[in-house]
């Protein structure tokens, strides 16, 4: 159980790591989100390939929780953002902040009992109980419905925009790549609540795998294409 983990890992950091050096020569904003978006997939996927050997507690579960179901489809949200909507990122950046805040806020307080944690897999769901519990619970699912919404519906109709104008394939399946690679990531989660861990841990890497596919073939494309579709 520790490979699928342990790969996500050290795809998204290889990944990260390539983000922020191309961030170094060409510093574009979405460039800048999405790094900060694969840094925070390689933590989230350290603390599951650390859980997944045993070594679950409250600290490193809700380090989870914070980057994995709170921040992570939020900043990649904000990367589209920043790439198809860049007069509306400001706003979106303030936002995402403050849920992000909040959210903080929730997890530190919430109480995660040490029999929750009694397992090698990831928890299926995050504990109920208490103002901090519903605070995490309620941010989170706010944060990756309208992420998704952002990420995925952003990335198809630009691909939809591309493909309308005659634009050169690759600029069509780049967007193609990120939203597939999202949805791929997303249903993970659901089949973690389904007690399928093999594939939601194979999800995670492949998903992110497909996802950096996309993003690589962005820096290839001039924004103001992208900013039009």
């Amino acid at each position: 159980m520790l490979f699928y983990p342990l790969a996500a890992t050290l795809i998204s950091a290889a990944f990260a790591l390539t983000l922020w050096l191309q961030y170094r020569t060409k510093r574009r904003p979405f460039t800048l989100a999405w790094a900060i978006a694969l840094t925070i997939y390689a933590v989230a996927a350290l603390t599951e390939t650390l859980g997944a050997g045993g070594l679950w507690n409250p600290f490193l579960y809700k380090t989870y929780y914070f980057t994995a179901a709170i921040l992570l489809v939020g900043v990649l949200g904000l990367g589209s953002v920043y790439l198809l909507a860049p007069r509306y990122a400001s706003l979106a950046l303030t936002v995402l902040v403050l849920l992000a805040a909040i959210g903080l806020v929730g997890v530190i307080g919430a109480q995660v009992g040490s029999a929750f944690l009694e397992t090698r897999q990831v928890p299926q769901r995050f504990p109920t109980g208490g103002i901090f519990n519903a605070l995490a619970i309620a941010t989170a699912v706010l944060i990756n419905i309208s992420g998704t919404v952002v990420l995925v519906g952003g990335a198809l109709w630009s691909a939809y925009g591309l493909w309308r104008r005659g634009q050169p394939r690759e600029r069509v399946w780049s967007m193609v790549l990120i939203a597939v690679g999202a949805l791929v990531v997303a249903s993970g989660t659901g089949l973690s609540r389904l007690g399928v861990y093999e594939l939601f841990y194979v999800s995670q890497a492949v998903g992110v795998l497909i996802m950096f596919a996309g993003f690589l073939t962005t820096q290839r494309v001039p924004r103001r294409v992208l900013g039009a579709a």
